[in-house]
């Protein structure tokens, strides 16, 4: 057996050692114990991967809890400086997930699309990424909008490494009113506000939107906590339909639209509300808003 079958047989044993411990400390009797445990354990910094914790109705909600759970160890913002060295590996590379918006991205950019307004787009990580793959025009402009520490961090490394000259910064969503493009990736579920929303509130809203990496619930909207092992912060979980439709009611069709099976989010006590996929979407305005 080759070391990498050795070693994806002890991540499936992991996984299904997990599984049966989850299981066991969900059932009834069991649970009076071990609910009140996993929070405290997630309260701690966690640096295997994310955990998740509760379900609120509101952004407003989520967050004051996790400002309750927040201590000097574990903050309920995401805008600390350790989050701008996290991800530096996709400055040079790709994820699997990112191929399907490089696609679109390239086939608008080939129709004339030249303007791209990229939220929570780190320090520009797609913008670094793609251009390893694709060719950029000369007179590309690519805003990123993200939080102050990411944008201050990101200006810096712009300085230094951006040859194209085309990369600049927001610190504003609203800025992508104009652009040809909104997009964004694993970024969605962290905004205090939703997609549609933002864009029905812009003068002149991008013909194309592309997102990616997406927690989507099948019925279900809500907001639960996450820890990233840096922060505990509000996270968002649309409705499927929800979403289609807004944007539907805002003049755009879905062009795309693909799951991403590797990715599942799970809250501890709460079956109900476990996202089995993530998803991209991408949705081309084709009329005015009436």
């Amino acid at each position: 057996m080759s070391t990498y079958d050795s070693a994806v047989r002890r991540q499936h044993l992991r996984r299904g050692l997990l599984r049966i411990a989850r299981e066991i400390s969900e059932l009834p009797g069991i649970r009076l114990l071990s609910a009140p445990l996993y929070r405290r354990y997630f309260r701690e910094p966690y640096r295997s991967g994310n955990l998740y914790f509760g379900v609120y109705d509101t952004y407003q909600e989520a967050l004051d809890e996790a400002q309750r759970i927040a201590s000097a160890k574990l903050p309920s913002t995401y805008d600390v400086e350790e989050v701008t060295t996290r991800y530096l590996d996709q400055l040079q590379s790709l994820r699997t997930c990112d191929y399907p918006a490089l696609f679109w991205i390239n086939q608008i950019l080939s129709a004339g699309g030249r303007r791209i307004f990229d939220i929570g787009g780190h320090l520009g990580l797609a913008y670094y990424g793609y251009q390893h793959y694709i060719s950029f025009p000369s007179d590309l402009v690519w805003c990123v909008h993200d939080l102050p520490h990411v944008v201050a961090a990101g200006r810096r490394l712009a300085s230094e490494r951006d040859k194209l000259g085309a990369l600049t910064f927001s610190e504003t969503p609203h800025g992508a009113d104009g652009f040809d493009v909104l997009i964004s990736t694993g970024a969605l579920q962290y905004l205090g506000y939703r997609l549609p929303s933002l864009i029905g509130e812009l003068s002149h809203p991008p013909r194309h939107v592309l997102f990616n990496l997406i927690p989507l619930h099948p019925q279900k909207a809500f907001f639960t906590l996450q820890n990233l092992g840096v922060a505990v912060c509000p996270y968002r979980v649309e409705s499927i339909g929800r979403l289609v439709a807004d944007m539907q009611a805002l003049g755009y069709r879905v062009r795309d639209h693909w799951d991403l099976n590797e990715r599942r989010m799970r809250i501890p006590f709460k079956t109900e509300y476990e996202v089995d996929s993530y998803y991209g979407y991408y949705f081309e305005r084709v009329a005015a808003q009436t």
